[in-house]
């Protein structure tokens, strides 16, 4: 995909989830030293959920450099106070190794400045190692518990890092590959153009395979699409399709389609998807446009869509499968929109392919 940028929808998300991740192992460890009666732990995994509070509300106007800050504090302080308190072997400072990764997912610019933040991230992980390695804890547990918190904390250091990995490794696969000059390919959103979602549709229909598995496709246009262009600009209303393209890649299987249809209008295509499962991703995408709204220029920007659902039934060829879910789109237009609604099972007899 094109367009996988901090500002992209997917980052977002996925800054929600690490977001919401870091708040859970936070009340978990609360959870734990409020049980051992350890004062100072608990304080500071108090002050670490604010933290990671303030940082989803930043999430939610994309405001991710104030929130790399937050979590450089809570990582820094987390990983001194409860190495001090309980020991370089229960490993807390381990979470160190997290500022690395996010000094490079986060746009700070210049590149001269991430490897600098990254050298520091190293140099106090060494410091602490120096000061820590070989000093008492200031509370002893029981060698049990001891191993038990150690191993906690590993599994979610490391854990985390394969999280953030696997998320850049993903941005480096889309990113990598523009799609740009490719003919087939439509050069805003990055999605396929209504040319090659047509040669992908004949060559479904001219397999043998298609007698034997469902078919549905989805009609979905952006609501009020020209009003946005009237009222925010048509660089809003561009960016308004890339989000919406994200979103429609993000929402579907492996083998679906999705394709820029026309306008504000995108088309996917879901083979071997009965009509259930069209639906669930018509909710799906729903879902997310509801949840995650575009952020662009200092503007927040709530977007909807109308869904209009069809599968494909028997003897039944593309054209009328198409015509009965725009028909369906139309339907749910006149309804007030943002809606999703499933297409009748007949067609019009005085309609040709």
């Amino acid at each position: 995909m094109k367009q996988l940028t901090m500002e992209s929808t997917r980052f977002q998300l996925f800054v929600r989830q690490a977001l919401i991740i870091a708040f859970s192992v936070h009340t978990l460890f609360l959870l734990l030293f409020v049980v051992l009666n350890i004062p100072m732990l608990i304080i500071a995994h108090v002050t670490s959920i604010v933290l990671y509070l303030l940082a989803i509300r930043f999430n939610q106007t994309s405001a991710f450099k104030a929130i790399a800050t937050l979590i450089w504090i809570d990582l820094l302080g987390h990983a001194l106070i409860s190495s001090e308190v309980l020991g370089w072997q229960s490993g807390f400072h381990l979470y160190l190794l997290l500022l690395i990764p996010i000094t490079f997912l986060y746009g700070i610019k210049p590149q001269t400045k991430r490897i600098i933040l990254a050298e520091i991230a190293i140099v106090l992980y060494l410091l602490l190692d120096y000061h820590l390695y070989d000093k008492p804890a200031m509370i002893e547990l029981s060698p049990m518990l001891s191993m038990l918190i150690r191993y906690l904390n590993a599994i979610v250091c490391f854990g985390c890092l394969s999280y953030q990995l696997h998320f850049y490794s993903a941005c480096l696969q889309e990113s990598g590959h523009p799609p740009i000059d490719k003919p087939d390919t439509d050069r805003l959103t990055g999605l396929q153009n209504r040319e090659a979602i047509l040669s992908k549709i004949d060559e479904i229909f001219s397999s043998s395979a298609l007698n034997r598995q469902h078919m549905s496709l989805i009609i979905a246009d952006i609501d009020y699409f020209k009003m946005i262009n009237e009222q925010y600009g048509h660089n809003i209303g561009d960016a308004a399709l890339v989000y919406v393209a994200q979103i429609l890649h993000d929402s579907i299987r492996h083998n679906d389609r999705a394709s820029r249809w026309g306008g504000g209008e995108f088309l996917l295509l879901l083979p071997g998807g009965p009509l259930k499962s069209a639906e669930q991703i018509a909710e799906r995408v729903q879902s997310k446009l509801h949840q995650l709204p575009l952020h662009k220029n200092g503007k927040t920007i709530t977007i909807s869509m109308t869904f209009g659902v069809a599968e494909l039934l028997p003897g039944e060829d593309f054209n009328q499968c198409l015509i009965r879910a725009d028909m369906a789109l139309r339907k749910g237009k006149a309804h007030g929109r943002n809606c999703i609604e499933l297409a009748a099972t007949d067609v019009p007899a005085t309609t040709s392919a």
